[in-house]
């Protein structure tokens, strides 16, 4: 039996598959980076257990590559503030002034939160 045609004839509302595809990748995302950061924590349990230079360094190296991974989605905006200005380019300045302190406050906030959730899973080892 071949089921194709049934399936290309039953309606299915876009929006709702739109949002399950949604629901569905985010999910993935989310378990996928949890699961990184169970690894890297992981790393440094038996680094500090085993006393292991060499593991302590992966772990080094592997928390820096998830913290990376983490600032990929910040680079994807840029806010205009200042646009509305006369003097374009003390906008411009300007703009960039605010979007590199926004940048440098989320940069610390995910270091914070990457070494807060690694150094916990790394304790719930014990």
């Amino acid at each position: 039996m071949d089921f194709t045609n049934y399936q290309k004839q039953l309606a299915q509302p876009e929006g709702e598959i739109t949002v399950a595809r949604t629901v569905r990748n985010f999910a993935g995302w989310f378990f996928d980076l949890l699961r990184n950061f169970v690894l890297v924590g992981g790393l440094k349990y038996f680094a500090e257990k085993s006393g292991s230079d060499v593991l302590f360094y992966l772990h080094e190296f592997a928390l820096i590559v998830i913290f990376l991974y983490c600032l990929s989605y910040v680079d994807q905006w840029y806010v205009n503030l200042f646009g509305f200005m006369e003097n374009r380019k003390l906008g411009y300045w300007l703009d960039i002034g605010f979007n590199g302190v926004v940048a440098i406050a989320i940069f610390l906030i995910i270091h914070r939160g990457a070494s807060i959730i690694v150094a916990e899973i790394s304790r719930a080892q014990f």
